[in-house]
């Protein structure tokens, strides 16, 4: 009886070792160094660039499903998009095009071996001296620290302009009072828009992005989400005196289907912009990868399977 129990212990930790020899990639000896050397910068202990850090396992393994690479959003999203604002890392004059495909097979095949995350802390070592790089100025930084404020800023304009249509919109059955309050929405949402802009534009420096006047609108969403969010705030600048003249000259219900259109457009657009924000944060695609973790496909059970070749077998009879 022992003996048995004795082989068995002994069989399974050969089996064990066996399983464990046949993985090809090993986290700390081949894909750490990667990381280390092309993310933890930008995505480290001293700098954490959208919350993500590569050498803590929670953040790292929350954008990647162990064994299936397609569903893994840091290699669909960011290490292979055609998006050169997505794409990470971003390339360097030393890797002008990212990582090498040596490193992205070897990340790819991490990946596919179930991900097993193992991240090896070095022992401290003495610091060594670092070329001084050009101080920034305190405007320098001001502008910078001010461009955090931007992911809270939008909610003003985005809520004052989507109501300011709701309240037009409820004006041609209640009246007057709405019809106040969706002229008064439309100018403040319009003027709170322009500093969220600005503040738009620090924050895409301090998260460092690129060239911030590209017009490369088909690869870039950087380039989408900014510069549809100025043509949005200079429309609604631009509506604001044709509101004000629908709402004054009461009973104009020309001018006032031409504002009321105008509205539409705005708030159409100003949920465009914000989408296309969550996408710089969260990867495109992000509502629909997520309703599919949440809610995977159902896979057929063995009784439903057993049903269906039995209907099958019936018909050919018939």
């Amino acid at each position: 009886m022992y003996l048995r129990i004795l082989f068995a212990v002994l069989l399974s930790q050969t089996l064990l070792a066996a399983a464990q020899a046949q993985e090809i990639v090993n986290f700390a000896r081949d894909v750490q160094p990667i990381l280390e050397a092309r993310c933890i910068e930008c995505h480290g202990p001293d700098k954490a660039k959208n919350d993500f850090r590569v050498d803590e396992e929670d953040s790292m393994t929350s954008y990647v499903e162990a064994g299936d690479v397609e569903s893994s959003s840091l290699w669909t999203d960011y290490l292979v998009t055609d998006d050169p604002d997505m794409k990470m890392p971003p390339p360097s004059p030393s890797h002008p095009d990212g990582l090498s495909a040596a490193e992205l097979a070897t990340i790819k095949l991490w990946i596919e071996e179930g991900a097993k995350y193992d991240w090896k802390t070095a022992a401290p070592v003495a610091p060594t001296p670092v070329a001084a790089t050009a101080a920034q100025s305190t405007m320098e930084k001001l502008f910078l620290l001010h461009g955090m404020f931007h992911p809270a800023s939008t909610h003003f304009p985005i809520a004052l302009l989507s109501m300011s249509m709701v309240f037009l919109a409820l004006s041609f059955i209640f009246g007057k009072p709405l019809e106040s309050a969706a002229f008064h929405c439309l100018w403040v949402g319009a003027l709170t828009a322009i500093p969220a802009c600005v503040m738009g534009w620090a924050y895409a420096a301090h998260e460092g992005y690129g060239n911030p006047f590209s017009l490369n609108f088909m690869d870039s969403g950087i380039d989408r989400h900014r510069w549809l969010g100025v043509a949005v705030t200079v429309f609604a600048l631009v509506m604001i005196p044709v509101a004000y003249s629908a709402y004054k000259q009461e009973g104009n219900f020309r001018k006032k289907m031409i504002w009321f259109i105008g509205c539409c457009l705005v708030a159409m657009a100003t949920g465009a912009v914000g989408f296309q924000g969550g996408e710089l944060v969260y990867g495109e695609g992000h509502y629909l990868k997520e309703y599919d973790r949440m809610f995977p496909a159902a896979q057929p059970t063995a009784e439903t399977e057993q049903t269906a070749a039995a209907a099958n077998t019936v018909a050919k009879q018939d």
